[in-house]
C-alpha cells in the first residue's frame, strides 16, 4: 500500500520534475503575432523553426491582460511579470522609465550576483523599447543588463548583432531577450490578412533558425530553453490592435504544462532559474506555468 501511494505521488509530481532547472534561457518577442495567424502558418508548414521548438516542448495559449494591447505596456509586462498598476505603462503614448528593480534581468542579477548570470537585451524598436535617454522605458532597468541594444532594425539584424555579444557572455549562464518588430510593422502597413504580415512572421522563423543553429554549434542547445511569445496580435481584418489579446507561448521547456496570461511567462522564467517568485517585492501578477 505504501509503495502504491508513493507511485501515485510520483505520478502527480512528475510535471514538476519534467525538466532540470534552467542553465540558460532565450526569450523572444515576435511583435504583433496573434495566435490565430501563428496557428495558420504552423498548419501550413511555413514555420519549421517554430515547429521544431514546439515539438520539443509545447504551444500554449496566452492572453494579454491588465492593459491595452500595445507594444509598450505589453513588453513591460513581458519583461517584469507585473501589470500596469506596478510598472506604470498603459499605452504607447505616455512613455517613461519602468521603476528600477522590476525586470527579470534585474531580479536574476540579484539572485545570482553580477558574475553569476549574463543578461542581454536586443530590441528592434528604438522608441517603444528604448533605454538610451532618461525618458526611455528601460533607462533605469538597463543598469541591470550586461548588454543593452535598442534601435530600429529587423529580426535578422537583431540576431546578427546579438550573437557576437552572447559569444562573449555565454558562461556561466545567460538570459537573452530578442525583440523582432517585423510582423508588427507589416501588420500596420498592410493589415492582418496580408501576405506581407505572414512573410514577416516567416522572417522571424528564419531568425529563430539562426539562433538554434548557433546554440547547436556552441553545444548549448541542451542547456538552453527557448520561450517565444508576442505582446499582442491584430484586430480581425485590420491594421490595428485595439483589442487583440490572444497570443501564445511556443517553448521547448517541457516543464511548461499549461497556458495563462502574458505576465505568467516572466514568472515562469524566474521560477525555472530557481527564484522563489512568491517572495518577490513588489509581488508578481504572473504565476509560473508549471504544475
Amino acid at each position: 500500500m505504501k509503495s502504491l501511494r508513493l507511485l501515485l505521488l510520483l505520478l502527480v509530481l512528475q510535471p514538476v520534475w519534467g525538466d532540470e532547472p534552467l542553465q540558460n534561457a532565450v526569450l523572444i518577442s515576435c511583435d504583433g503575432v496573434g495566435r490565430d495567424v501563428l496557428q495558420e502558418l504552423l498548419a501550413a508548414g511555413k514555420l519549421p523553426s517554430f515547429a521544431a521548438v514546439i515539438k520539443e516542448g509545447s504551444l500554449q495559449e496566452i492572453e494579454v491582460k491588465g492593459h491595452r494591447t500595445s507594444t509598450v505596456p505589453g513588453h513591460a509586462t513581458m519583461l517584469t511579470g507585473c501589470l500596469s498598476d506596478v510598472h506604470g505603462l498603459r499605452n504607447n503614448r505616455e512613455i517613461f522609465p519602468i521603476p528600477a528593480g522590476l525586470t527579470i534581468f534585474e531580479r536574476l542579477e540579484q539572485h545570482f550576483g553580477n558574475a553569476g548570470i549574463h543578461t542581454i537585451m536586443a530590441a528592434g524598436k528604438a522608441k517603444n523599447l528604448g533605454g538610451n535617454t532618461t525618458n526611455d522605458v528601460y533607462w533605469l532597468a538597463r543598469r541591470g543588463f550586461d548588454c543593452f541594444q535598442s534601435k530600429d532594425r529587423l529580426a535578422m539584424d537583431v540576431v546578427r548583432t546579438a550573437l557576437p555579444v552572447l559569444e562573449r557572455r555565454k558562461t556561466p549562464r545567460f538570459l537573452l531577450f530578442l525583440h523582432f518588430p517585423d510582423p508588427d510593422s507589416a501588420g500596420h502597413g498592410f493589415g492582418k490578412d496580408s501576405a506581407e504580415h505572414r512573410a514577416a512572421i516567416m522572417n522571424c522563423d528564419r531568425a529563430l533558425a539562426r539562433i538554434r543553429t548557433w546554440l547547436q554549434n556552441e553545444q548549448l542547445d541542451k542547456q538552453t530553453r527557448i520561450y517565444i511569445t508576442a505582446d499582442h496580435g491584430f484586430d480581425d481584418h485590420s491594421r490595428g490592435h485595439a483589442n487583440a489579446p490572444a497570443v501564445f507561448l511556443a517553448t521547448n521547456d517541457k516543464a511548461v504544462t499549461h497556458g495563462g496570461q502574458l505576465a505568467d511567462i516572466p514568472a515562469t522564467i524566474l521560477a525555472r532559474f530557481g527564484v522563489d517568485t512568491t517572495k518577490l517585492q513588489p509581488p508578481l501578477a504572473g504565476r509560473p506555468l508549471t504544475q
